[in-house]
């Protein structure tokens, strides 16, 4: 019986030692931290992520993704929704990061999802480039999106060879994607052909 109870408790402790880790990603406060913007419903769909582009710089990155979102020329790839720059810091306040947030109203008009970039430089020996740290949410009561909120954070700075997006000055043919806490991440989603817009 001890043994039993002493196994369950290692369980439980690796449990939430396990949810405390990805609670402090979400919060920021941890290795590998992402911040998000945060929504006014206690229940909502989002998708938070590290994406890392090692042959480019952050200035290359932060320029392609605030390119598009404030070109005309722009046109979201997915249902058509309209991208918002809302701001950018890169005063150092976010402890030397750079930060750029916007939102994304759906193409019908109905709903709009809020998104954070942080960008840092990779100063290790081991790896160069940009990493980034992406997230988005809904601002509604939400569960589902069909990976709307993955392709709010992914049509701003996937590729023209691969992947079929419009880019503006950069084509990053060689970024990937880790998941936080992205559940619902199809690709495909990202990039409707305007015969279903």
């Amino acid at each position: 019986m001890k043994v039993l109870l002493q196994t369950t408790a290692a369980i439980l402790s690796s449990f939430f030692v396990s949810l405390t880790g990805a609670a402090d990603a979400e919060r920021g406060t941890g290795a590998g931290a992402v911040t998000c913007p945060g929504s006014p419903s206690w229940q909502h769909a989002k998708c938070s992520m590290m994406v890392s582009f090692p042959s480019h710089t952050c200035a290359q990155v932060r320029e392609e993704i605030t390119l598009r979102l404030t070109e005309t020329s722009f046109i979201d790839p997915h249902n058509n929704g309209t991208y918002k720059l809302t701001s950018t810091t890169d005063d150092g306040s976010d402890g030397g990061n750079e930060v750029v947030t916007g939102e994304r109203l759906t193409g019908d008009g109905k709903y709009t999802d809020k998104f954070v970039f942080t960008f840092t430089e990779s100063l290790s020996s081991s790896s160069s480039g940009c990493q980034v740290t992406a997230c988005s949410e809904s601002q509604v009561f939400s569960i589902l999106d069909f990976s709307t909120n993955y392709c709010n954070l992914r049509n701003l700075y996937c590729n023209g060879s691969k992947d079929g997006c419009v880019t503006q000055q950069y084509d990053f043919l060689d970024y990937e994607e880790k998941y936080v806490k992205c559940g619902q991440n199809v690709v495909e989603k990202c990039i409707v052909s305007t015969s279903n817009q």
